[in-house]
């Protein structure tokens, strides 16, 4: 029997083999999305169909999957680096590991987000515990406790973002969601939640209880948090989140006597989210950050 074929998209908890599957086992199968693809991304050809968008990666290994998935994870940080997203030792995105979806990478507590290579991420248990299979480094606490808590509670999702970008800090002291005024809003159209009020430093997973979690792929804090079924969607979700914010805040203090703001119809967000906000088209958009960053920066890849 052939082997089973490893996607980048998500292996949820009800199609691991256990809880107990260690990286190197086999993954046990995955959903077929070709037909979805085409669709989601809506791009043009050739009349014969030869020319075709390139799309995620089949794998026949889950060890060729993994490593491919790190390398996305590394070259995340570099990309969030030169966005400016990086603040001291704030700052971390997971990415749930392929073969154990109760096992993730992160990044080690204390390491530029410029400097994070495919070596340097950090495999994590389910009670915290740095494990063997990883780099032997430690790792942020709440940073633990936030995305822990996450891929508990969003088996769909495979990869998480948080960091305290300025225009997602600025946008967030208003305690409100950003409003649909132009079409990239469009990708949060009723996929976006705001923590209202200020919780305090999180030290445990108890953030995450009531409906804290019960958002879409996105959610405004003391800083943002955007999720994805890859760790490319997630990723880009948080640029254009941060740009989202830094754009309401240039359209509110515009307003004046004329300049009123105009919003998009509920109809028209609904189907622009489908279209643009879908988690292929987000997967795409990801692309060209990562090709300039392997390229300008190949040690990522180390």
């Amino acid at each position: 029997m052939p082997p089973a074929t490893v996607t980048e998209y998500p292996i949820h908890h009800s199609q691991a083999k256990s809880n107990t599957e260690r990286p190197g086992a086999p993954v046990s199968g995955s959903p077929d999305l070709t037909s979805s693809w085409r669709q989601d991304v809506h791009f043009l050809g050739d009349k014969d169909g030869k020319v075709e968008l390139r799309s995620p990666p089949n794998f026949n290994d889950i060890s060729d999957a993994r490593t491919h998935l790190k390398q996305h994870l590394a070259a995340a940080f570099r990309v969030f680096a030169r966005q400016g997203f990086d603040e001291g030792v704030a700052g971390h995105i997971s990415l749930r590991d392929p073969g154990n979806p109760s096992l993730f990478w992160i990044n080690p507590l204390s390491t530029h987000f410029s400097q994070i290579r495919v070596s340097d991420l950090v495999l994590v248990g389910e009670t915290g515990e740095v494990l063997p299979d990883g780099a032997q480094n430690p790792i942020n606490g709440p940073a633990f406790a936030i995305h822990s808590a996450i891929h508990r509670a969003r088996p769909d999702l495979n990869a998480a973002c948080h960091a305290h970008s300025v225009y997602g800090k600025a946008f967030s002291c208003f305690g409100r969601p950003i409003e649909m005024l132009y079409q990239d809003a469009l990708r949060f159209y009723n996929d976006l939640a705001v923590y209202p009020r200020y919780g305090g430093t999180v030290l445990t997973a108890e953030w995450a209880t009531g409906s804290r979690l019960h958002w879409g792929r996105a959610a405004v804090n003391h800083g943002m948090i955007t999720c994805g079924r890859t760790v490319d969607e997630a990723a880009f979700l948080f640029i254009a989140l941060d740009r989202c914010c830094h754009s309401q805040l240039l359209a509110n203090a515009a307003v004046c006597p004329g300049f009123e703001k105009r919003y998009i119809t509920d109809e028209q967000a609904e189907f622009g989210h489908r279209r643009s906000g879908n988690a292929s088209k987000m997967w795409l958009a990801f692309q060209p950050y990562y090709d300039q960053v392997v390229k300008e920066e190949p040690d990522l890849l180390l």
